[in-house]
């Protein structure tokens, strides 16, 4: 379906490139006026109105279009063979140093390995691994969530035994004071006195 909506396009967009790089600037001429050119001469050379403008805009800085060689040189190299063209393929830039290109064979049996079947054993056991190593992954990040909210539990707790002993129970009902002082001897009991 890609291809269809891109070949199109493809042919136009690499016609409409061509006639901006043939066509010159006139002297005095601003951007806005060789463009109205370029497009008047597409109108009369292909016998349509360009409608890929977005496209072209985006494309026309690409090493593909500011070298129309290396797809001349790409398209007439596979004349003679029976490969199909690669609509995104390389643009004839340098691979980078220590990366060698898989030939078409290597990368295809590759992808497919995993996901086609071929060897459900092996997809089985790789998806036991994964499933096993998202398991451990999950516990991690909850067992961190649990240790983390018992910290923030047990400091409110603290804080809350803090407040309770700072409790002045002088001028209290006598029954209030009993039950605070209560408190107070429970949390005195919890946190003893340090040794020195």
């Amino acid at each position: 379906m890609l291809t269809g909506k891109w070949t199109p396009m493809n042919a136009s967009v690499l016609k409409f490139n061509q006639l901006v790089q043939e066509t010159a600037v006139h002297s005095g001429e601003n951007d806005d006026d060789h463009m109205s050119r370029v497009h008047t001469l597409y109108d009369a050379t292909v016998g349509g109105e360009f409608k890929h403008r977005s496209a072209w805009l985006f494309l026309k800085g690409k090493h593909k279009w500011t070298n129309p060689d290396s797809t001349l040189q790409r398209r007439n190299r596979l004349l003679g063979t029976d490969e199909e063209p690669e609509h995104f393929g390389d643009d004839d830039l340098p691979r980078p140093p220590g990366l060698q290109r898989l030939a078409k064979s290597q990368r295809t049996s590759s992808n497919s390995t995993a996901s086609s079947g071929s060897n459900p054993a092996a997809y089985q056991e790789f998806m036991a691994e994964q499933y096993e190593l998202d398991r451990k992954a999950k516990m991690t990040v909850l067992e961190r969530e649990s240790e983390d909210r018992r910290r923030l539990i047990q400091s409110q707790r603290i804080a809350e035994d803090m407040r309770v002993l700072q409790i002045d129970t002088r001028g209290m009902d006598a029954a209030d004071a009993a039950i605070i002082n209560a408190q107070k001897a429970r949390i005195r009991a919890a946190y003893p006195p340090p040794t020195n």
